[in-house]
Order: C-alpha cells, then structure tokens, then sequence
C-alpha cells in the first residue's frame, strides 16, 4: 500500500473554533494528509458557531448536548446514524482517535464493525484534568482505568513523547506505545526584522532588554505562578528583564490578580491576551530571547517547537515531560521546579557569553520539527498497521 493513498478519518471530543495542541495536532494531519490521499475529521458540534467550510477537508460533525457553563459540547455519536453511513461511504482504511472517550470509543467499536484497524494517541493528562476539574483522587482514579481500558481495546497506541508514553504506563496501561512527535506549522520568515519591528511597536518592547515569553492557556497547571513568582526575583536583582504573557483562559482573572498584588513596577509584566494572527504571534517569538515554558502538565507542547522555529530556546521544567523535546545548553535549558532554581538559571543563561546564542541555533535546528517532515513519518506508520491488520485478520 502507497502510504500517501491511505485513506484516514480523525476522531477527537472538542474542535475548532476551540484551539489547542490536540485540534492543531489533527488539522495538520488532516490538511497534509488529504493532499495526496483523504482524511476527514470527526468531531460533535461546537458550542459557538463555525464554519467548516473554510477548511481543505471534510468535517463531520456529530451530535452533541451542549453544557452551557461549559466550553466543550459532549459528544453522543453512537446515536448519530448518519455519520456510520458518512465513514461507509468514505471507504477508510483506517481510524485515529485523538480522545479516550466519546469520539474515540466509537472509533474504536466501529472499526471493528468495518474490519479497519484503529489507532488512538495519547495527548494528556487525564487524570490530572480529572483532580483539577473534581478535587477527587478516587474519581481521577476511576477516569485512568477507564482510559487504560480504552486504549486496551484499539490496534495501536502512540504518544506524543517518552514522557507522556510513561503517564499513560503509570495508570496502568502495559502494552506497546509508539512514539510519533509533534511538529510545528511556523518557520523562520525571509525577512524576520519586519515582524520584530512591528511586534515591538504593537507591544512596546523594549529593545535593550532581556524579553522573557511565555505563550499557552491562562490556567494555574500550567506553572504561571512559578513564571510570575520567578519574575519577581528577576525585578529584584535588576531592571533587565520584561515578562510578556501570551493567552487566554479560565484561571486568567485570578493570575492577572496574583501579578497585581505582587506589585510589578509598570511594563514589566504584560498580559497581552489571546492572539491568532499568525504573523503577529511570530514578531512576538521573534522579539523575545527566552521561551519561559515550565509547565509540568503538558506532555509535547506545540509552543516550544513555535519557539524553536524563531530561534528562540525554552527555559523547561526539569525531568518534565516538555523537557523531553531539548538538550541542555545545546538545543534549551532546565531547571528544577521552584523559583530559586529557575532565577539562578535565567541568570547563567544571560550571564554566560555566548550561551544564549549557540543554544539558540540549536533549539532552531533540532526542536523545530515541521508538520511536513511529521505527517509522512504518520503515514508510513499507518501503512504499517494496516498491512499487519489485514495479515492478521486475513483468515477472519
């Protein structure tokens, strides 16, 4: 089987107009994958109005019961006939579910129906969110068997890393994981100066000092108290450094209110909101000297490899799943999780002549993987696994 003629269909609980690793992840291999061959998307109805239309793939959308104090639909699409009858008429050779539960339990059963094999990765935490949503240890507990179980019941399970590999084998999960990596759509521009340029006059960034970027969900697993915590040390031993924040999210109020009360002089912490022009968003990159990323729940963050495709290194919680992706002082740097270590670390980085440098080149050349270089890479996997079902199953 020619890997580009694979036909695919994507299943995942929440898309666009929500925005994350995970929608990012299946837009990219829709997008590059339908080009030679066909994938589609699978996903419940949104909460907010969107259209699909837009998009260079097919996206079905399956019946959902909107929550209203929530931002995601729950998905119910064991009761939509029509998209049985979608995926019939699409001829898949196979299915990839990007979640454990609604979407991809029915991906699951219905390849089975088909005769299609199913693949599922693993993307985050759940029994993390589980804690963070219910403050149940027993009930997160409950969610990871009920994840282990899924991924028990599909023909190949990938994670997005080592370290998210392992998460899944600590809930209990004891069969084989396949490491597929994330990439990244952002690439060095032709003339990066000009997004710098406008970058530092949209948000007046100061040219003579050390710009410290952070870039993600305003939510407090994320470590921003650490960020701003470190921050406050940063201003107390010198005026050298500014703090821009990119984002948006259900913690943002309450992290706005903890940097007030920590009383940064003026221009020193920016919150700059949510931003989705792409050009805007790399000026930003572009015009900082440190990605600030030390998050301990996020398993392969798209925004380190954006960070590296500008030339811009990440400052990584050490042992995290996210430090995965860099080498010390040659493609990023670590350190461990309080701020006296990160503090410390912020100042070797700039103090060491040539440090920052030499690290920035290789964040640019060894963490900047490209979705084009990773969906071929998807796509031979995929044949792989369709070639070892068919074997298998040949004499069913």
């Amino acid at each position: 089987m020619n890997p580009k003629d694979i036909r695919s269909a994507q299943f995942l609980d929440a898309y666009y107009p929500i925005v994350d690793g995970v929608v990012t992840t299946v837009h990219n291999y829709a997008e590059l994958m339908n080009r030679t061959g066909y994938s589609c998307v699978v996903t419940p109805r949104p909460m907010l109005p969107y259209d699909d239309s837009g998009l260079s793939y097919e996206v079905y959308r399956t019946s959902a019961l909107k929550i209203p104090i929530a931002e995601y639909a729950t998905p119910i699409p064991k009761l939509d006939g029509k998209v049985r009858q979608f995926l019939r008429n699409r001829n898949i050779d196979i299915f990839h579910a990007h979640s454990p539960f609604m979407e991809g339990t029915f991906a699951s059963s219905y390849a089975k129906k088909l005769g299609i094999p199913s693949v599922a990765t693993f993307h985050s935490k759940y029994y993390d969110d589980a804690v963070n949503i219910t403050g149940s240890k027993t009930l997160a507990k409950f969610v990871a068997a009920k994840v282990v179980r899924f991924y028990n019941s599909v023909d190949s399970v990938w994670a997005c890393s080592e370290g998210t590999a392992n998460t899944l084998r600590s809930y209990g999960y004891r069969g084989d994981i396949f490491v597929m990596d994330n990439g990244t759509t952002f690439e060095m521009p032709q003339n990066p100066d000009i997004l710098r340029k406008k970058a530092a006059e949209a948000f007046k960034i100061p040219g003579d000092k050390h710009i410290l970027l952070f870039v993600g969900h305003q939510i407090w697993h994320k470590n921003l108290k650490l960020i701003l915590d470190t921050f406050k040390l940063l201003e107390n031993n010198s005026d050298d450094y500014r703090l821009f924040i990119v984002g948006n999210g259900y913690d943002a109020q309450a992290i706005r209110k903890y940097a007030d009360d920590q009383n940064f002089r003026d221009g020193h912490v920016n919150f700059v909101g949510k931003i989705s022009d792409r050009d805007v968003l790399s000026g930003l990159y572009l015009s900082a000297d440190l990605f600030f990323f030390p998050s301990v729940y996020d398993n392969s963050p798209l925004v380190v490899r954006e960070a590296a495709s500008m030339g811009v290194p990440s400052l990584l919680t050490e042992g995290s799943n996210a430090a995965e992706a860099v080498i010390k002082d040659v493609s990023g740097f670590t350190a461990k999780e309080n701020k006296v270590a990160m503090f410390r670390e912020i100042l070797r980085i700039f103090g060491t002549p040539g440090l920052l440098d030499k690290v920035s080149d290789g964040a640019l050349h060894h963490v900047a993987k490209t979705w084009k270089e990773i969906v071929p890479l998807v796509q031979d996997k995929y044949a792989e696994i369709i070639e070892e079902y068919r074997f298998k199953h040949q004499n069913d």
